[in-house]
């Protein structure tokens, strides 16, 4: 398939339905999480036992991730998108419809695997619908997307609970696939007959380990999954900070909240603005030298306000947003074929990164901002350290220019 450019046909479609697969499954995570008290006493179950609708729903979806992505390299990206997609919907739709923790916990899983495939195959779609620099602003358009999407899911679930129960967060969930069925199929295939793996299933799925072979793609990879743990440390513990630590209410803590998200849309837009300007090495270096900055004054002056705290690790936030397109990008750039496959590995690594940074964050820190302070820190020294030692080596790393 020919890359596409704005104004071609197809070309706002496609952004669409890459923007929805990768939106989609971040709302499915975060959209219920108003309601999970009212499924607790509506369920029976302690919270523990409901809790595993999320934990099981996140680590599914990695699998979901892993799986998906060679096998679309092998059978194209359509025919996986469309099961994906179904199980995504239907999973999600069934969701809504069990009155057994048990099961609600099980279609929670299978609708995760969907949700796995669904942003596993949408980063593939990127490298093969795109190239250059229009592929860099698409993937600054879906880091804009990925930012706001959970972060306003939980505000959307709450505005769904004024009128109606715990269910109707799963038929939203529900709605949002069938509107990515729909999309998937107005779309043309993208990976010609001619790109496509030639060996089995298991031998496609095997293509993982040529992948993370590439030492580039395995360096820089683990160099930003590292870097970027704690945001989702951040996420899993952030009402704690606000609410408990700082003292605030709720409505102030959504505010403090909705803050923080929007200084990582503000890094996606400078991401698009020194785009072609500035040589990516050197964005690099700044975003981690910045983000040591802001972790040594959150673990100095962190605590002695929120407006401390947001200002501080809003600036992590905002480095980490800034990175992202730029990052996809060079990782995308490092493999000539296998782009579902690197896909996969890409996304499978991020989510348990981020799944480390939740239990990092959550260890018994004097208290959650030191914590994260620290975290920024180490982690900040760790990809400065690691960036350079790469920059250094004698390793070839395309699309750094």
């Amino acid at each position: 398939m020919a890359k596409l450019e704005k104004g071609d046909s197809g070309y706002k479609r496609t952004i669409a339905l890459i923007v929805a697969l990768g939106s989609a499954p971040p709302i499915a995570t975060d959209l219920f999480l108003p309601a999970l008290p009212q499924m607790t006493e509506v369920l029976n179950a302690s919270e523990s036992i409901v809790g595993f609708t999320l934990s099981g729903f996140f680590l599914f979806m990695a699998a979901g991730t892993l799986a998906f992505g060679p096998i679309s390299d092998k059978f194209g990206r359509k025919r996986p998108l469309l099961v994906a997609g179904l199980m995504f919907a239907i999973f999600g739709l069934l969701s809504g419809l069990v009155s057994n923790v048990w099961l609600l916990i099980a279609a929670r899983v299978l609708q995760g695997i969907g949700g796995g495939g669904m942003v596993a195959i949408s980063m593939a779609l990127v490298k093969d619908c795109f190239d250059g620099r229009t592929r860099e602003k698409v993937l600054v358009i879906i880091q804009a997307m990925g930012v706001i999407a959970p972060m306003c899911a939980p505000l959307l679930g709450s505005i769904i609970l004024t009128f109606a129960d715990w269910r109707f967060t799963f038929f939203m969930q529900a709605f949002l696939g069938f509107a990515c069925l729909v999309l998937i199929v107005l779309t043309p295939e993208p990976l010609d007959e001619s790109d496509r793996t030639t060996e089995g299933v298991v031998r496609s799925i095997g293509r993982l380990f040529v992948v993370g072979r590439n030492k580039a793609f395995l360096f820089i990879l683990l160099t930003v999954v590292i870097h970027g743990a704690p945001y989702m440390g951040y996420i899993s513990c952030a009402s704690y900070i606000y609410i408990d630590f700082f003292e605030l209410s709720t409505f102030q803590y959504s505010a403090f909240f909705a803050a923080n998200a929007a200084l990582s849309v503000v890094g996606a837009g400078l991401a698009l603005v020194v785009s072609g300007r500035v040589q990516v090495k050197g964005i690099l270096m700044a975003v981690f030298a910045v983000s040591l900055v802001a972790g040594v004054g959150l673990v100095v002056i962190g605590y002695a306000s929120p407006f401390a705290f947001l200002i501080l690790f809003g600036t992590y936030a905002l480095m980490g947003s800034v990175s992202r397109p730029f990052v996809m990008n060079i990782l995308l750039e490092q493999q000539d074929g296998d782009t579902g496959s690197a896909s996969s590995l890409i996304n499978f690594t991020f989510n348990i990164g981020g799944t480390f940074g939740m239990v990092l964050a959550t260890m018994p820190w004097p208290n959650y901002v030191m914590g994260l302070g620290v975290l920024v820190t180490v982690v900040s020294v760790v990809a400065l350290v690691a960036w350079n030692v790469l920059l250094r080596s004698n390793i070839k790393i395309r699309g750094i220019e």
